[in-house]
């Protein structure tokens, strides 16, 4: 059943169900109980009665009863019955309503009677109280108080029609309102479940509703019940992600294509030059050279914009193994070597031998070949590269150094948005403002950070990664 409202409407019916039956059991129970106590005080007052009646004289037990006092008990088959018989079960009384049946030598004492069913030969059921009493001594007869004492056996006797009756009037009341009770209980149920459920309905179409063009809408959680809270949050939480998502795709997007645009727009134009221009060898060697030029910054854009789909990629597992730091910058460094030449900026790096970092090999070496290019391509022309490293607990920290030129304190802010280019010193076209963008998002998925700041005229950036444990 993947239905909410039915799952819900069938465990309340049930539960309701069994709530109802179980009260009802209960409720019988306890007004059984009350009534029969009610009967049993009855008969244990007529019998303690009639054991009053009962003394011992010259040694034998007499009934000193009068029936015009107690007149249900002479009628024939009448309704009450009593028999007194003595210890051993020889009869001494009877009731005329009794005839010639016997009842059974059940007693308990006189405060506390022994109750029982039973029934007669006429198929009469009767409730019985027996109780085992001494009948009183005449305060006059000396000869009895010398013999032993006698005891005797009084049951009385009452037909049980009326208690039978007024239990089978309850349980047929209570019955009928169950029955009752059921037939309305779906009904109530439909309706509590409904009603309870409609701030997740209107939760679900104002979730529907929402589009693309929508993702700023938001949900007011204080009017929301305290179990629909949790939901609404974190729907407000996943729609404001969504939100940054597209607008930074709405953003990438557009600087991607404006990025583009230039190149083909180059690409274009020496198209239509060569079609529509007649040249020599020598131009259409150097418009082609052009077209190649064009050609691998589009290339270089590309490569850039893959490499950044990889680093928004979290799904994609990372190979962690121990890392040689000095290894990696080195290997690093090697591609930008001749261009560092050109431009007169060496590399001065001070890293202790052996020490290591626990961190995918691809990854890191696209960070540190994006900040050695950084330097290389925009430090000013005859400085160095400084690279040293500190180690505290469990992260080391890189430190790459080189002068800012131009650069400012306002700028470092924006090094690590895509597409940013200072105006003065990155206008080169073989570049997309990328290269640190994609360093900061690969240190995010290695679990380290990366920073800058200029101070004393120097760019600074610090790379953190965790550090590979000391071998044993």
């Amino acid at each position: 059943m993947k239905s909410l409202r039915a799952r819900l409407t069938l465990r309340l019916l049930l539960g309701g169900a069994l709530l109802l039956g179980a009260a009802g059991a209960v409720l019988h129970w306890q007004m059984r109980r009350a009534l029969t106590d009610e009967f049993d005080a009855t008969l244990r007052a007529t019998a303690q009665a009639l054991a009053s009646l009962t003394e011992q004289n010259h040694g034998k037990t007499t009934f000193d009863f009068a029936g015009e006092n107690m007149p249900q008990f002479e009628r024939k088959n009448g309704c009450d019955v009593f028999l007194l018989r003595t210890a051993d079960g020889h009869e001494i009384e009877r009731s005329p309503s009794l005839g010639t049946a016997t009842l059974p030598l059940r007693a308990g004492s006189p405060e506390m009677p022994e109750f029982f069913d039973t029934t007669l030969p006429n198929d009469r059921a009767l409730r019985c109280a027996g109780l085992l009493f001494t009948p009183q001594i005449e305060d006059d007869d000396k000869t009895t108080l010398r013999l032993p004492k006698m005891e005797a056996v009084l049951v009385v006797g009452r037909d049980r029609a009326p208690l039978d009756h007024a239990i089978g009037a309850l349980r047929t009341s209570l019955l009928l309102v169950g029955i009752v009770v059921l037939a309305a209980l779906p009904g109530l149920v439909g309706w509590g479940v409904g009603g309870g459920l409609v701030p997740l309905d209107r939760l679900g179409e104002s979730v529907a509703a929402v589009e693309a063009a929508s993702l700023a809408t938001r949900f007011p959680v204080e009017l929301l019940p305290a179990e629909l809270r949790p939901i609404a949050a974190r729907l407000n939480e996943l729609f404001s992600r969504l939100e940054s998502a597209f607008a930074r795709e709405r953003r990438f997007t557009a600087t991607a294509a404006h990025e583009l645009r230039t190149p083909l727009a180059e690409l274009r134009a020496l198209a239509e030059v060569n079609l529509t221009t007649p040249s020599t060898d020598a131009e259409r060697v150097e418009s082609w050279r052009d077209a190649l030029a064009t050609t691998l910054r589009m290339e270089s854009l590309a490569l850039r914009l893959l490499e950044l789909a990889r680093a928004e990629d979290l799904s994609r597992t990372l190979r962690l193994e121990t890392i040689d730091l000095a290894r990696a910058l080195a290997s690093a460094w090697q591609p930008w070597a001749t261009r560092a030449a050109e431009r007169g900026v060496a590399l001065e790096a001070a890293l202790p031998p052996g020490l290591a970092v626990k961190s995918d090999l691809a990854l890191l070496g696209v960070i540190l070949g994006n900040l050695c290019a950084n330097a290389v391509e925009h430090a000013p022309a005859g400085t160095p590269l400084r690279v040293h490293c500190t180690r505290q607990n469990e992260v080391v920290t890189l430190h790459f150094q080189n002068r800012a030129g131009d650069l400012s304190e306002t700028d470092v802010p924006h090094l690590f948005e895509r597409f940013w280019r200072k105006d003065t010193s990155r206008t080169d076209a073989r570049h997309h403002g990328l290269g640190l963008a994609l360093a900061a998002d690969f240190t995010d998925l290695l679990g380290g950070t990366l920073s800058a700041h200029i101070e004393a005229g120097n760019l600074e950036f610090a790379l953190r990664l965790p550090a590979a444990p000391n071998p044993a």
